[in-house]
């Protein structure tokens, strides 16, 4: 998720540093607010959205503090930088504490001012991507788990973010593949142990074909997820999609689900297909 035209809310109760720093920022191709005391600047944060707030320590009605505070509150992931004339290492280390992304003295160079804003937002576009795909995995597991199944595992209402080009799949139309007594025909799309037809959805199917063609070798849960649904995920997120896809394939392809011969969980690791 790509932040575009960052809007950034600056407050200092002295004016001459407020034209030249939204001059500076403008120029960058932020969108600039301005405001001369606290009390403004919690009004504007109780009615618009900013991306980041770059506040003065200390203001003349209420602290920087008590503003980042407000901030926080209305919005958890807005990136924060504190300016001061006045620095201390404790006033350096509250401000830290209280959820500011860094601390500047004045007078800051426009150099470092850029530079510590940049990174700020950078680091807000990325946890807000890392929350995008978690959401996206909770509500794809949400799906499963109530019994639905994601045509193809993704349709066009997915964010573009957690979207991954398809690829060709890697084993060959006739392939059979064969461990113990499970036989796997890609081509008919067929599964049968000991001779039995087993009826697996999409999903169990790709999830097997790709336990199976890695046979004796554990496979983290991130690995399945990327193989069986084409999402990138991280392996936290990665397991508790998997583990609804592995109960309801164990209840179809093991004698006893409880005690599983072909698919075994290695713990801390992921899965792995018995040999």
């Amino acid at each position: 998720m790509e932040i575009l035209n960052p809007k950034i809310l600056i407050v200092d109760d002295e004016q001459n540093i407020l034209l030249y720093l939204s001059e500076a920022l403008e120029d960058e191709g932020y969108s600039i607010v301005t405001k001369g005391s606290g009390k403004d600047a919690v009004a504007a944060l109780e009615n618009e959205t900013f991306d980041l707030l770059l506040v003065d320590l200390k203001l003349r009605d209420i602290d920087g503090l008590e503003v980042m505070r407000e901030a926080k509150k209305h919005s958890p992931d807005m990136v924060v930088i504190m300016l001061t004339g006045h620095g201390s290492l404790d006033s350096a280390m509250e401000a830290i504490r209280c959820g500011a992304f860094d601390y500047l003295l004045k007078p800051s160079s426009v150099q470092d001012l850029k530079t510590s804003i940049k990174r700020g937002l950078d680091k807000r576009q990325d946890d807000l991507h890392q929350k995008r795909l978690a959401s996206q995995a909770r509500q794809f597991a949400r799906a499963v788990i109530e019994g639905g199944e994601l045509a193809n595992g993704i349709d066009d209402s997915t964010p573009a973010a957690v979207r991954i080009t398809s690829k060709e799949p890697t084993t060959a139309a006739d392939e059979l593949i064969q461990v113990s007594d499970v036989i796997v025909d890609v081509k008919k799309h067929e599964v049968r142990r000991g001779g039995e037809l087993l009826n697996l959805t999409p999903t169990e199917f790709n999830l097997l074909v790709t336990l199976m063609n890695n046979a004796g070798r554990v496979l983290s849960c991130k690995y399945l997820v990327k193989q069986v649904h084409n999402y990138e995920l991280s392996e936290f997120d990665s397991r508790s999609m998997i583990r609804v896809h592995i109960k309801h394939l164990r209840h179809k392809i093991e004698r006893d689900p409880n005690n599983p011969e072909y698919i075994l969980n290695v713990r801390g690791l992921g899965y792995k297909f018995g040999t």
